[in-house]
C-alpha cells in the first residue's frame, strides 16, 4: 500500500530512525469456532505475516489459545524486525454463550409446614432447571413440610450458567414476640422518639395499633399500651406481654418576657433578655428561627435583629418544653454601633473525615454571626488545587486529591464571607485550611495540616505500564504514567493508530504524553488523538521492550 509523503515529514508507519519502512499488510484471523460456553478453551490463529505477530492479548506468536468468560473480541499486529507495524487486523469475536446465573426470589421466605409458596427465578432468556430434578421453568409453587434449600441454573444453547445464590424456605411455627424498649426510660417526653423491638419472631409482626415490623420508631404524644403477634403463612401466635410507655406531658418553657428589643447604641438584641431572671441552671436554651424542633438554630442568640425567634428549653433527662416566640424590636440609634461590629461575621474550617486510599478530603465550616443563607457558597470557597471540588453551595464540601496535587504536595482551601458594609468599618470573616499530600501517615486530623497516604508505589525493578488513560483535563489519570523505570534509564515511546500509522513519538519520554499526536500529517501540540484502542512499544535504555495495547477513554 503506497503512502504519500509531504516535504519535511516521515510517512506515516515509519519505524523511528528509518525513512523507508514500509508497513507490512494487517495478519488474517481465524479461529476453530466462534461460539463457546465460559470456561472452553479456542485456538486462534494469524495468518499472512513474515514478522512477529502481536495479539491483544499482549501474546506474541502465530498462533494462541484464550479461554473468554465473555464475548470478547481478539485482534492483532505484524511488527516486521525493523519495527515496521501493520494495521490492525480485522477482530476475531468469539461469543460466550453461557447465560448468566438467574436470580431467585420469593415473596414468603417464611410459612408454615405445608403452606404454598411461589419461587421465581429472574434474568434467564433459556430454560430454568431448579435443584429438585421435578421442577422447570421460571415460576413455581412449592409445598414443604420442613425447612428446604432452592437453587437454579439456566440453560441457554447448550450452555448452563452456574447455580444461582441459595434460597432458603424456610418452615416456622410462629412463637410470641417479646417486646422490649431500646432506648428511652421508663416515661418520656412528649414528641420524644422511641425505639421498639419485637424479638423471636421468624414472621411478620403485627402490633395492636396496626403498626408491622421487627424494630419501630415511635414519637409518642400520651401514654401507649402495646401488644403484639407473630404472624407466619396462615399461623399466628398468641398475643405478647404489654409494653407500657409513659408519656409526660410538655411543658412551659419559663421565660420573664416575650418581646425584647435593642439597647443603645447597639442596633441588636440579646434574646437571653427574655430569659432574665426565670433562667433555671437545670434547663439547657435553644434558641431557633421556628417553631419545629428541627428548625434553623440562631448562630448568635447574644445578638440579633428585628424579627420573630423561638425559644425552648430541654431538661437533663432530654425532655423538650414547648417553643415560646419572642418577638425582637429594634429602635434606631444616634450614632448606632452597627450590627457587623457588636456580631462580626466569623468563620472556622477543619477537617471532617478522609479517605486515605481514595485521596478524598471532606471539610467542615462553622459560620458566626451571620446565616448561611445570607452568602453565596459556592462562590465563598477557593482551592489551590487541580482535583474535584463538589458541594461548595454547602459548609461541607468534598474534595478528590488530582496526580498534580500530589507531585505538588499541597493543597489550601479557603472560605470567605461577602464584606457585610462595603467601605464600611467592618472586615468580613475568612478561614483557611492547608492540606499536605504525602507518602507517610496520618498526622493529628485536629490540626491544620493533614497528611493523605497516597497509593503504594510498584515493586523496585518492576515495570508498570496501564492498560489505558483517559485525558480530559479532570486532573484524574490525565497522563500515560510509566512507573517502576529505574531512575537513571530513559524511555523511547512510540505509539501506533490502528492502521499502523505513527501519531506519537518521544525518544526520551518523560511521563507527559496527555494523547495528543506529534507524528504525521499537520500534527500540532494540542491534537488530541479520538477515543480508541492504539498500539504502543515501549524501549528502556536497559534493554528492555514492552509491545502492547492501550485504550484512550475520555
Amino acid at each position: 500500500m503506497a503512502t504519500a509523503v509531504l516535504a519535511g515529514e516521515l510517512p506515516t508507519g515509519t519505524a523511528p530512525g528509518s525513512l523507508t519502512c514500509q508497513p507490512p499488510g494487517p495478519p488474517i484471523i481465524n479461529g476453530e469456532r466462534a461460539t463457546v460456553c465460559r470456561g472452553e478453551t479456542v485456538a486462534l490463529t494469524a495468518t499472512g505475516c513474515l514478522g512477529t505477530v502481536i495479539w491483544s492479548t499482549g501474546e506474541q506468536g502465530a498462533g494462541v489459545r484464550v479461554t473468554p468468560y465473555q464475548t470478547t473480541r481478539y485482534t492483532a499486529v505484524c511488527r516486521l524486525p525493523d519495527g515496521c507495524v501493520s494495521c490492525f487486523a480485522e477482530a476475531y469475536t468469539v461469543t460466550v454463550g453461557t447465560p448468566e446465573a438467574p436470580k431467585v426470589t420469593t415473596e414468603t421466605p417464611v410459612i408454615c409446614a405445608g403452606d404454598a409458596a411461589t419461587l421465581v427465578a429472574a434474568n434467564c432468556s433459556g430454560t430454568v432447571q431448579w435443584s429438585d430434578g421435578s421442577l422447570i421453568g421460571s415460576s413455581r409453587t412449592v409445598q414443604v413440610e420442613q425447612t428446604t434449600v432452592f437453587q437454579a441454573t439456566c440453560v441457554k444453547a447448550g450452555c448452563a450458567s452456574s447455580p444461582s445464590a441459595p434460597l432458603t424456605l424456610r418452615v416456622s411455627m410462629p412463637t410470641v414476640p417479646v417486646l422490649t424498649r431500646l432506648s428511652g426510660g421508663n416515661e418520656v417526653c412528649t414528641g420524644q422518639s422511641v425505639q421498639l423491638n419485637a424479638g423471636q419472631c421468624a414472621g411478620e409482626v403485627r402490633w395492636s395499633d396496626g403498626g408491622l415490623g421487627v424494630d419501630r420508631t415511635l414519637t409518642a404524644s400520651q401514654t401507649l399500651r402495646l401488644r403484639a403477634v407473630c404472624r407466619v403463612g396462615t399461623c399466628q401466635s398468641d398475643s405478647s406481654n404489654v409494653l407500657t410507655i409513659s408519656v409526660q406531658p410538655a411543658r412551659v418553657t419559663p421565660l420573664l418576657r416575650t418581646t425584647v428589643q435593642n439597647v443603645c447604641p447597639f442596633l441588636t438584641a440579646d434574646l437571653a433578655q427574655a430569659i432574665g431572671e426565670s433562667f433555671q441552671p437545670a434547663l439547657t436554651y435553644t434558641f431557633r428561627t421556628g417553631p419545629a424542633p428541627d428548625a434553623a438554630e440562631v448562630s448568635s442568640p447574644g445578638a440579633v435583629l428585628s424579627g420573630i425567634y423561638y425559644i425552648s428549653a430541654r431538661t437533663f433527662e432530654g425532655c423538650l418544653s414547648r417553643p415560646v416566640a419572642v418577638s425582637v424590636v429594634i429602635t434606631p440609634c444616634a450614632n448606632g454601633i452597627a450590627p457587623c461590629l457588636s456580631n462580626p461575621p466569623t468563620l472556622s474550617l477543619s477537617l471532617d473525615t478522609l479517605d486515605q486510599k481514595r485521596g478524598l478530603v471532606c471539610l467542615k465550616a462553622r459560620l458566626r454571626g451571620m446565616n448561611a443563607t445570607d452568602i453565596q457558597l459556592d462562590s465563598a470557597w477557593t482551592c489551590s488545587g487541580t482535583g474535584l471540588f463538589t458541594g461548595q453551595q454547602t459548609l461541607q464540601p468534598r474534595y478528590v486529591a488530582s496526580e498534580a496535587d500530589r507531585q505538588k504536595g499541597t493543597v489550601t482551601f479557603a472560605i470567605n464571607t461577602p464584606d457585610p458594609d462595603g467601605a464600611g468599618p467592618c472586615v468580613p470573616g475568612a478561614a483557611r485550611l492547608a492540606v499536605v499530600l504525602s507518602g507517610s501517615a496520618l498526622v493529628n486530623p485536629d490540626s491544620t495540616n493533614v497528611v493523605i497516604k497516597l497509593p503504594d508505589e510498584p515493586e523496585v525493578g518492576r515495570v508498570f505500564i496501564p492498560e489505558g488513560f483517559s485525558p480530559n483535563g479532570d486532573g484524574i489519570n490525565d497522563r500515560f504514567v510509566i512507573q517502576g523505570v529505574p531512575a537513571m534509564a530513559t524511555v523511547d515511546l512510540t505509539i501506533f493508530n490502528r492502521w499502523g500509522h505513527q501519531v506519537y513519538a518521544d525518544a526520551n519520554y518523560k511521563n507527559d504524553w496527555e494523547g495528543q499526536a506529534n507524528q504525521g500529517i499537520r500534527p500540532t501540540s494540542s491534537q488530541g488523538l479520538p477515543d480508541g484502542t492504539y498500539f504502543y512499544v515501549v524501549r528502556i535504555s536497559d534493554g528492555r521492550e514492552y509491545v502492547r495495547f492501550l485504550t484512550i477513554a475520555r
